[in-house]
């Protein structure tokens, strides 16, 4: 009978509030697009800053006549400096290709002899890849035989620190900005539910329901409208994409829309939002202390 009841009072609570529960339906839609939107820039901004580092290698150009032994017994050397995480070398003959291919063959071929000499490329480990460790790892290199001279994009690497932390930095305080303000949003919606309510609230408590029964409905159309609000954040998400789907298209970027996985976290950050909104606010009448 109370299933019953509180099922039934659910529904006549959206009935009752057809205006409260819209609003509060559409705030959320808005809020969660927001959320993910901001979330999806943080991530891939993050990503984006860590494909970028990932390239980051350090080139050492070595002595024309130096053997192969000569190679085999410097990378030994190189590869117990810390940080170290992977040795290529590259042949004069490799270089040539190398060069031949990004800037055409004409260049080279007014030389009678291959000006490139052998290097080695290093890569390190991303938590090496800052200016002030490179510097370090740079220096420990120029120390040894056969090298003629060291080289890293320190400008690139030092532009990359300074601005990366500051867009991760905006970004994060948008995001918590964003996430603490919709749940503000969503709970003064949701008050305005309840508030319009209050009456039937008062009668339960006098007839000496317990608080937990009362919030019940409440509770579970704060978990509908939180529903219903990511179902619509969905449609509007997925109008972005092929919005601007399109338009990557041209630029033969590829880019696809949130897997499965996703979107089931979009529906629980939806409902956690509409739920938490109806505790929040039904805790103001009931007086409540939420564990």
């Amino acid at each position: 009978m109370k299933i019953r009841y509180i099922i039934k009072e659910t529904f006549r609570g959206f009935e009752s509030a057809k205006f409260s529960t819209f609003a509060s339906v559409i705030t959320i839609a808005i809020s969660l697009s927001l959320i993910t939107i901001f979330t999806t820039i943080f991530l891939t901004s993050n990503k984006l800053i860590k494909s970028i580092k990932e390239k980051v290698e350090i080139e050492v150009f070595l002595n024309d006549n130096i053997t192969s032994e000569e190679v085999n017994s410097l990378i030994d050397k190189i590869r117990t400096i810390g940080g170290i995480k992977q040795v290529t070398f590259v042949s004069k003959e490799e270089a040539k290709k190398i060069f031949e291919k990004d800037w055409g063959k004409e260049m080279l071929e007014v030389l009678d002899y291959n000006p490139l000499p052998p290097s080695l490329k290093i890569n390190l480990y991303e938590e090496y890849k800052t200016v002030d460790r490179m510097n370090k790892i740079k220096s420990q290199l120029s120390e040894l035989n056969k090298v003629e001279e060291v080289k890293f994009p320190e400008e690139n690497l030092h532009i990359i620190e300074e601005n990366s932390s500051a867009i991760m930095y905006i970004l994060l305080v948008i995001l918590i900005t964003t996430f603490f303000g919709s749940i503000f949003l969503v709970a003064n919606t949701i008050r305005l539910v309840i508030n319009s309510r209050q009456k039937v609230i008062q009668i339960h408590k006098l007839l000496g329901a317990t608080n937990g029964f009362i919030i019940m409905p409440y509770f579970l159309e704060g978990f509908m409208q939180g529903l219903l609000g990511s179902i619509i954040s969905l449609g509007v998400l997925y109008g972005i994409f092929i919005y601007y789907s399109s338009k990557f298209q041209q630029a033969n970027i590829k880019i696809e829309f949130f897997d499965i996985y996703t979107m089931l976290y979009i529906c629980l950050a939806g409902i956690a939002l509409g739920s938490l909104g109806s505790l929040l606010s039904a805790k103001k009448f009931l007086k409540l202390k939420i564990n």
